[in-house]
């Protein structure tokens, strides 16, 4: 639509005011029973017909977008014929935009002209846009369209915003405190000093510290094997959960996936993806891709991904990491619960229904949920075998025990699903962090949330040869170490927020993953 059109069509009111689906079949855009199967499906669901016509690939984005336009009696405008004046955007108003999806689009005789995907939200973004031209006018745009919009005019705050989400009091971006360096460097000139002066005493000193956290982390273990035994209250049934009743509906799940160089897994992916057992409408799957990756975008796209795949590019910026990329892609997150998979993984087809029943029946102290790992390459070699009576003992006894005595519970890096309201609370990820997924556990704790866990099952590929388990094995035992830099800073605070059983608890889970190299640890 052109600006002289747009005037005019805004002079006149030349818009129509009906329902959507007359409106689609109406403009030859929808059949009839296409429309008859989108209503057979918002019985159940609850979700608009103009997200189930699109999420089943029923109706294309764009006339579904044009169909709503004229719903509201608004004007249509397609970004990719007339794009949005990037000079018209207002670093402050920022956080506005991406809470309503709203943007300035270009400026006419009548005033700014905004765009919106959702005119309901837009109604309140509007009343808080405050400009010295008062004359605002919206207009309706699609979503994802917009979206690219937004993130292509405002790439450098929105990477800022991703890298500096979580508040840095709770973030390792502070770095070591000054009673940490101080403890480090005393250490460090104890030990030296001792084995100039007395090298054997040194070396003795040093075992009988590490076989004292070991011994206090094999303490946890046991009491864990205890509790997980003999209560395993906060595990989901094994019984496939029916979705809410029909007077509460299903919630809405979002889905982050972030990859990298990794177009080898698009068919895997797509398979696992289409294999979701849940509405489609009530699906928000986002791939998030680097702006370097060149390969993986179009090995995806030429999968033909399911409508509701969503592909994200993080704008550049620092740290260049996996928590930064999630943050990124919380913005545009669309679901009430938050779910975090790798592009790996295969997820049991039922486990979302299984996670949003186990959701429903929680108290709202429930902010995190949990699913079981296992590997679908158990068999491959010795590593692998390893890999996976690790994970059975993680998650089959050790998260249960430690669910049962209400100590923090470190999160897996993929497969669990989070309240929205809860993860925007906790500051979303620390972009820092290298093991993401323990610290938001922690956030978790700190906050008096709960995490539970599910029996259900996502298969993911184990690390088969030295080389990649020595570099994942790193990974975690430097993110454990920054993790209690983090959170230990303030030990007076950390106490208050967990209490002393967790406190003492949580020191004991970080700091023997550091010195730990028993079997059990060398297996995964």
């Amino acid at each position: 639509m052109s600006l002289d059109t747009f005037g005019d069509a805004l002079a006149t009111h030349q818009f129509d005011s009906f329902r959507i689906g007359a409106i689609l079949k109406g403009n030859g855009s929808a059949s009839e029973t296409s429309i008859q199967r989108a209503l057979t499906a918002q019985r159940f669901s609850k979700a608009r017909i103009g997200d189930i016509l699109s999420a089943h690939g029923l109706v294309e984005r764009t006339d579904i977008a044009e169909a709503v336009a004229r719903q509201h009696g608004l004007p249509f405008v397609d970004l990719s014929i007339e794009p949005a004046d990037p000079t018209l955007i207002e670093t402050a108003d920022i956080a506005i935009y991406l809470d309503s999806k709203i943007m300035p689009w270009r400026k006419t005789g009548q005033g700014t002209v905004y765009l919106c995907s959702d005119p309901d939200k837009a109604a309140t973004a509007m009343a808080q846009l405050r400009r010295k031209d008062r004359s605002r006018i919206l207009a309706l745009t699609e979503a994802r369209s917009l979206r690219s919009a937004l993130v292509t005019a405002t790439a450098g705050p929105l990477a800022k915003r991703a890298g500096m989400r979580r508040p840095k009091p709770f973030s390792l971006r502070r770095g070591v405190v000054t009673w940490q360096k101080t403890v480090i460097v005393m250490a460090l000139i104890t030990f030296f000093a001792g084995l100039v002066l007395s090298p054997a005493s040194s070396i003795v000193a040093l075992i009988y510290i590490a076989a004292s956290i070991i011994g206090l982390n094999g303490l946890l273990l046991l009491s864990s094997r205890l509790y997980g035994r003999f209560d395993n209250h906060g595990l989901a049934r094994t019984c496939d959960a029916p979705l809410i009743s029909d007077h509460r509906p299903p919630p809405s799940i979002s889905i982050l996936i972030a990859l990298y160089r990794e177009a080898e897994v698009a068919p895997l992916l797509n398979e696992a993806l289409r294999a979701l057992d849940y509405p489609p409408e009530l699906l928000d799957v986002k791939l998030i891709l680097e702006t370097d990756d060149d390969e993986t975008g179009p090995a995806i796209l030429a999968q033909d991904p399911p409508p509701f795949v969503e592909i994200l590019i993080t704008p550049d910026g620092g740290p260049r990491t996996k928590p930064r990329a999630l943050n990124f892609a919380m913005e545009f997150a669309k679901g009430d619960i938050i779910g975090v998979y790798d592009a790996e993984d295969r997820p049991a087809p039922n486990q979302i229904r299984q996670i949003t029943a186990q959701f429903a029946a929680s108290p709202p102290e429930v902010a995190c949920i949990q699913a079981r790992l296992g590997f679908y390459n158990a068999l491959e070699n010795f590593i692998t075998r390893c890999f996976e009576i690790k994970y059975a003992a993680w998650f089959d006894v050790i998260l249960p025990g430690l669910r049962q005595m209400n100590l923090p519970t470190p999160l897996g890096g993929t497969s669990f699903f989070i309240r929205r309201r809860a993860l925007a609370a906790a500051g979303g990820w620390d972009s820092y962090n290298v093991t993401e997924d323990a610290d938001l556990g922690v956030m978790l704790s700190r906050m008096g949330l709960i995490t539970a866990l599910s029996r259900s099952i996502t298969a993911e590929e184990a690390s088969s040869k030295p080389s990649a388990w020595i570099k994942q094995r790193s990974r975690w035992l430097k993110g454990y170490l920054a993790t209690w830099i983090t959170h230990m800073a303030h030990p007076a605070e950390l106490w208050r927020n967990l209490g002393p059983s967790s406190f003492i608890g949580l020191n004991v889970i970080l700091l023997s993953a550091v010195w730990d190299i028993s079997p059990y640890r060398l297996c995964g």
